[in-house]
């Protein structure tokens, strides 16, 4: 039988490894971009009457068009449709889900998440299949995005850009700026301050002898009794890497229990006595406006 869109194939099948479906949903979007949209709406009509996974495929990215033309309730319709079908792992169900982020509406994007996840087993998370793991990477997207605990799903998805940047980010704030938090401290490890080393200055800051000056003030200003943690640069590299790595659950470095004995060695590993060292008197602190945001004294 001759298929009604043999014309539509034959301008556009430049790779015939594309498969039919996805050579005719790339058509549509080119006719979409061209302003061409009643042949767009011909090829979509066409792969939804043929139901299928491909009815689901051309619904989503017909909903998508009607979305952008503030046929808000069109649209969702089109998804509901897909919704219904309960193809879960297909490729349209994904793209449904991520189509719902993109515009901003999360709660409803993890809708559809939520569900492919209270269906997973075992067996389907060990296949390694590429949905699968697209479904997993953003139902943690989601729900990172909105503030929400990661929980062991999650964690089998991969990070995204956003993320990343910003759990680095940060981390670089929690060790440039240290507080105390329920009776602990994370500060930068002492040795990893070199100034003949260019980088570590940039991310790190100022010399040892003036940051680890300013923890000593922030741990004064508590009186009580504080856990110091102290991270190295690898270790921050290992958490940025692994996001299973929580930020109180330092990869390396050292737990030092402040304020230690006078006469015993200081907190800082300097290898100097306590008391003189950062036990001993603080230096007058330099005015904010003369302080870069690493630390860096300048100037006026």
């Amino acid at each position: 039988m001759e298929d009604p869109l043999a014309d539509e194939l034959r301008d556009h099948w430049t790779d015939i490894g594309l498969g039919r479906t996805f050579t005719l949903l790339i058509a549509a979007q080119e006719h979409v971009k061209m302003r061409r949209a009643e042949r767009a709406l011909a090829i979509w009509q066409q792969l939804i009457d043929e139901g299928g996974t491909a009815g689901d495929d051309a619904r989503v990215d017909h909903a998508d068009f009607l979305f952008e033309q503030g046929r808000n309730d069109e649209a969702r319709s089109e998804l509901d449709a897909v919704m219904a079908s309960n193809r879960i792992y297909s490729f349209a169900w994904c793209s449904a889900a991520e189509l719902l982020e993109r515009r901003g509406e999360l709660d409803e994007a993890r809708f559809w998440y939520e569900i492919a996840a209270d269906q997973l087993t075992a067996d389907d998370i060990t296949t390694g299949l590429h949905r699968i793991q697209d479904l997993l990477t953003g139902r943690r997207r989601v729900n990172w995005a909105l503030g929400l605990p990661l929980d062991a799903l999650d964690l089998m998805g991969a990070q995204s850009e956003d993320e990343a940047a910003d759990r680095e980010a940060e981390l670089h704030d929690l060790l440039r700026n240290p507080t105390v938090s329920d009776g602990s401290i994370q500060v930068w490890d002492r040795g990893e301050f070199d100034d003949t080393v260019r980088w570590r200055r940039h991310f790190i800051g100022e010399n040892a002898d003036g940051y680890c000056r300013r923890v000593e003030r922030v741990l004064r200003a508590q009186d009580q009794r504080v856990t110091i943690a102290t991270w190295t640069y690898g270790g921050l590299l290992d958490c940025l890497r692994d996001a299973r790595i929580r930020h109180d659950e330092l990869p390396d470095g050292r737990r030092i229990a402040w304020p230690p004995p006078r006469n015993q060695p200081c907190w800082c590993g300097s290898g100097v006595k306590y008391k003189k060292c950062c036990g001993g008197p603080l230096p007058r602190v330099e005015p904010a406006s003369n302080v870069s945001r690493y630390g860096v004294a300048h100037g006026g």
